[in-house]
């Protein structure tokens, strides 16, 4: 009885109609679906993972071995979802962490918080600092204390 079905189905059955059973669907492919959902998750997976570590020293293999792919797999998929790469996400997490250290009076020199949120070198987190506000964190950082010693 199975293959009978089977093979009504799959070989001109009332719903058929003789067609390909493909031709027969026109919303996206089973097939296709699991393969939509899985980079969709893997990609909440990994931002999650970089929100949650944007104050920890990790890279991209770190990142890559949390949602369980490659690095290559993980590079592919932010670029085709969200036009950069990981660890470009993971900088302006941090560079959005600096700014907000800043304003709530949590940072006390560029050095200080380039190494807070594990930036090896000073200058290169004052320069992206500078190119993603305009300004140059170490007068945010006295203009803030200015403030601080004011009121």
């Amino acid at each position: 009885m199975a293959n009978d079905t089977f093979h009504s189905f799959a070989h001109g059955s009332p719903l058929t109609n003789g067609q390909d059973t493909a031709s027969v669907f026109h919303g996206p492919r089973v097939e296709s679906m699991p393969y939509q959902f899985t980079q969709q998750r893997q990609l909440a997976l990994a931002e999650e993972f970089i929100r949650n570590n944007t104050c920890n020293s990790v890279g991209i293999s770190d990142i890559a071995d949390a949602v369980g792919i490659n690095v290559r797999a993980l590079q592919r998929l932010f670029r085709k979802h969200r036009g950069v790469t990981p660890i470009q996400m993971l900088l302006n997490r941090r560079i959005s962490a600096a700014h907000e250290m800043i304003a709530h009076g949590h940072a006390t020199s560029v050095r200080d918080l380039a190494a807070k949120l594990h930036f090896s070198n000073p200058g290169r987190f004052s320069k992206l600092y500078r190119r993603t506000y305009s300004a140059v964190p170490s007068e945010r950082i006295r203009a803030h204390q200015h403030e601080g010693r004011t009121s």
